[in-house]
């Protein structure tokens, strides 16, 4: 792909005639490598919890799934002032007779607020463009939009087939700023305009974003505000097919506190009932770094995760994270459980378990001859643990 674009940039034809100043070099900034956006916003007056409600309520607006995109309210916690949005949306090029060019964008935008003032922030950028015969391909922002990758030489052009990428990004994040702006009742100056806090702001402030995943029936269970941005249901209203869920869309294992955690990409597993309580049982390789986490911690969670986050969890599955940052790189937002486990805001569904039986497979217990000859060498250790919370969006 990188060759590409170089190629592309030797192309005189391929860049755009006259562009505006503002999408030029310095449009996109990058900090430690990854491209995001921020605005600061001074609210003078404005306390943390007011202006927390009306960006809440903002968000809840805005980011809304619906059957073929899947924006979301990820995360949020009125007590540190922080709300963390996931965005899908279409960048449409060209919109014509037989000739429909648009990419989807993925984003997660981030506002931070404090007593007198917010941070926005939109990060984690990514395309999924179809590249004709090539197909579908997800591209991150650092290799389309920034100044290396979309200026020509001189950076006084745009090259058409990224500038179209940076220009319509640039737009979207303007829009997105100027919106939860006009939110909070402030202009794009800056300028405090007067603002009347609803009991409707107020209450949203403790409400969490149901997930379209859920069925109806967990939607009517047990309510719990232990989580921001979850809410508790019982084990036995655990929606969805189980079987999928592992052997299509995986799972996250994360074992660990604060002082140190990791996670791992899992496919085997289940739900049950075990010493008559509810259980979730996943295996593990002793060589896996999340191992000698597993088996030093008492809790840990099995999360689970839209297609969107695909890229991530086959990170997570083929990275340790004895070398790696792995919750750098893959871009996951990690929180932590009332209990003391940790997890990933942008999960759907977060299983909370405590160990209760663990045992190390051996050759012998492994009675199917094909399953022996690829497995007998590479053993795995079985936990089983007992279901202590199961948090939904």
């Amino acid at each position: 792909m990188k060759h590409l674009f170089l190629l592309l940039l030797l192309i005189p034809v391929t860049l755009f005639a006259q562009v505006d100043e503002k999408y030029l070099a310095g449009a996109v900034p990058v900090v430690d490598g990854k491209v995001v956006f921020s605005k600061k916003l001074n609210l003078p007056g404005r306390t943390q919890n007011e202006i927390f409600a009306s960006l809440l309520q903002w968000a809840n607006n805005r980011f809304v799934p619906n059957n073929e995109l899947q924006s979301r309210v990820l995360y949020f916690d009125p007590e540190q002032g922080q709300i963390v949005t996931m965005g899908q949306e279409y960048l449409v090029f060209t919109d014509k007779a037989l000739a429909l060019d648009r990419s989807l964008m993925i984003y997660q935008m981030f506002m931070l607020c404090q007593n007198g003032g917010c941070e926005l922030k939109v990060t984690a950028i990514r395309y999924m463009y179809n590249r004709g015969t090539d197909g579908q391909e997800m591209i991150a922002a650092e290799e389309q939009i920034t100044d290396e990758y979309t200026l020509n030489k001189d950076q006084t052009k745009l090259i058409k087939a990224t500038g179209k990428f940076r220009i319509h990004t640039i737009d979207l994040v303007d829009k997105l700023f100027a919106d939860a702006t006009a939110a909070l009742g402030t202009t794009a100056a800056g300028v405090t305009a007067p603002v009347q806090t609803t009991a409707v702001q107020t209450q949203v402030a403790s409400q969490a974003v149901a997930s379209p995943v859920i069925s109806e029936t967990s939607q009517q269970s047990e309510t719990d505000a232990g989580l921001p941005g979850y809410r508790r249901i019982t084990p036995d209203k655990i929606p969805g097919n189980i079987y999928k869920m592992l052997s299509e869309d995986w799972m996250l294992i994360t074992a660990g506190d604060d002082s140190r955690f990791n996670m791992m990409t899992a496919s085997w597993g289940g739900l049950g009932h075990m010493y008559n309580k509810p259980v979730a049982f996943c295996f593990i390789n002793p060589s896996r770094y999340t191992y000698q986490l597993m088996e030093n911690g008492d809790t840990y969670t099995l999360s689970f995760y839209t297609e969107t986050y695909r890229d991530a969890l086959n990170y997570c599955g083929s990275n340790s994270g004895k070398d790696k940052d792995k919750v750098k790189e893959s871009g996951l937002t990690p929180i932590t459980t009332p209990a003391g486990s940790k997890a990933f805001a942008e999960a759907w569904m977060i299983i909370e378990c405590r160990k209760m039986v663990s045992q190390s497979l051996i050759p012998e217990a492994l009675h199917d001859p094909q399953v022996k000859e690829k497995w007998g060498t590479q053993l795995h250790k079985m936990y089983i643990g007992e279901i202590l919370n199961v948090w939904v969006k």
